[in-house]
């Protein structure tokens, strides 16, 4: 018999919430990728963990006896059992350090490599230990494509169970089995990858969506026919009534008492109520179809491109980067409707390009000359997301409302977006994004605009930024979203940029 991994009537709420994160949750994982889909904060995180054993649910039990091993979704601290990993010359080891190009030294200074260095760190030590269950965490995220697809070769190697949270789209149609998206009724699992996964889902929306449909006219034409039988109903009855008929008048009495006799006159009153139970099995039927709500909208109301055509202009310069490496930049100039890619391999210098990019911003705005610019991070501290949070609190009514509905065509729910102690950061960007929307900024700059990002929330981010009217400049790894929001690309690679 295969290995399994069973979570049974799991259910957990974090102390500071309003309402279960995880509500009577069964799920079996079976040997083999499962990918968990589901939008931010919709608990994908809080799962995974209890199915390692690193969170205890507040009811319900998790199969036990199995090792776990876990890549978080941040890279902040070195994994468990990297200096272990380190020392270890044997095959097994030597192998994954090949695989992930991993240097001999960069396990002993964790903290000086870049979130993409980190990353890889942490999966090979995971692999490594060689767990029964490997949970990983938006394992793609800050890795360039390179990266990604060791990554992906890597984890296909893995023959225990493995639980997938990722956003990334081609790596959960390479890995995955099976999806067990979080849904408003619950986890729904469906065979295949992503892409099959989707696929039926939306079959299904569309079914439910017309299933819908039918169920609304079926309700108005029996509510309008039960409405006719009931006036019938009526009418028998005020020919039944012996009231208002002349008291010598036999024939018309005679009539009454041959309907009551028959029963023709209570026809019409049990046809009306046989109606109420059929209008009432209608209702049912249409309370039951749900159709998962979407939102749409336009997150660009009253958005517009700078007046000026140019928005920022690059001198032709060399810059340092790296310790000892230098960036050489030709002139660039970005238009005030230009949307911008900036791709290369992790170590390459996209971020030192980024800091020249906001220095030169920088300067014009100290001489009169700078425009409004929404500079999105790649990572934001825990000070400036206290004080994100801070401030979309305090706005006033009509603009927190604004906020908060432009956080809703993004793909998060509004009502718990605010809510104390389990802002995710996938949900963190989006508000920095709403909110920076309240400035109608003419540049959007962002710098892996999609970690952390749910599949969902990345769909609804692709159509915002491709609709901007204003000038983007994005850094990502994600050719699929870059693809799709952006018609220029800037390449860094080997100390040059070029445009391609």
């Amino acid at each position: 018999m295969s290995m399994q991994l069973v979570l049974s009537g799991v259910s957990y709420a974090y102390p500071a919430a309003r309402e279960a994160v995880i509500n009577n949750v069964t799920i079996t994982f079976p040997t083999g990728w499962t990918a968990l889909l589901g939008d931010n904060g919709c608990g994908k995180t809080t799962l995974a963990r209890i199915a390692c054993g690193l969170l205890q649910p507040d009811a319900g039990s998790v199969t036990r006896g199995l090792v776990c091993s876990y890549v978080a979704q941040d890279a902040d601290e070195p994994p468990e059992g990297l200096a272990d990993f380190a020392l270890d010359y044997g095959r097994d080891a030597r192998e994954l350090r090949e695989a992930f190009r991993i240097a001999d030294d960069m396990p002993w200074r964790f903290s000086e490599l870049s979130f993409g260095e980190r990353k890889k760190l942490q999966v090979a030590a995971a692999l490594w230990s060689r767990p029964d269950v490997l949970v990983a965490d938006e394992p793609t995220n800050h890795l360039d494509a390179d990266a990604r697809a060791e990554l992906t070769v890597a984890l296909a190697r893995f023959r225990g169970i493995g639980i997938l949270v990722s956003h990334d789209r081609d790596l959960v149609d390479a890995l995955a089995t099976r999806c067990a998206s979080f849904e408003p009724g619950g986890i729904v699992v469906r065979p295949g990858g992503y892409s099959a996964a989707h696929d039926q889902a939306e079959l299904e929306r569309s079914a439910a969506a017309a299933e819908r449909a039918n169920a609304k006219r079926e309700l108005a034409r029996l509510s309008a026919e039960k409405d006719k039988r009931a006036h019938e109903a009526a009418r028998a009855d005020a020919r039944r009534s012996k009231r208002n008929l002349d008291p010598r008048d036999r024939d018309a009495k005679g009539k009454i008492d041959l309907a009551v006799y028959t029963g023709k006159d209570g026809q019409a009153g049990r046809l009306s109520s046989q109606m109420d139970a059929r209008v009432a099995a209608a209702q049912e039927r249409l309370a039951a179809v749900r159709v998962q709500k979407r939102y749409d909208g336009d997150l660009w109301m009253d958005a517009e491109p700078a007046r000026r055509r140019t928005v920022l202009h690059v001198p032709a310069a060399t810059i340092p980067c790296g310790p000892e490496g230098t960036l050489e930049l030709p002139e660039l100039w970005v238009g005030n409707t230009d949307h911008v890619g900036i791709v290369g391999p992790n170590g390459a210098g996209k971020s030192t390009l980024l800091a020249h990019l906001r220095v030169l911003l920088a300067n014009a705005a100290d001489a009169g000359l700078g425009v409004e610019v929404l500079d999105i991070p790649q990572e934001l501290p825990a000070a400036a997301r206290d004080a994100l949070v801070a401030r979309v609190s305090d706005l006033a009514p009509s603009e927190r409302g604004r906020v908060l509905s432009s956080v809703a065509q993004l793909n998060s729910d509004p009502d718990r977006i605010l809510e104390g102690g389990r802002t995710s950061p996938g949900e963190l960007r989006k508000l920095m994004l709403a909110e920076g929307i309240l400035r109608r900024p003419v540049l959007i700059v962002m710098d892996e605009p999609t970690n952390h990002l749910d599949l969902h929330s990345t769909e609804a981010l692709e159509r915002a930024l491709a609709a901007y009217p204003g000038a983007l400049l994005l850094v990502s790894h994600d050719r699929r979203f870059l693809s799709a929001c952006t018609s220029r690309t800037w390449e860094v690679r080997d100390g040059h940029l070029t445009e391609k």
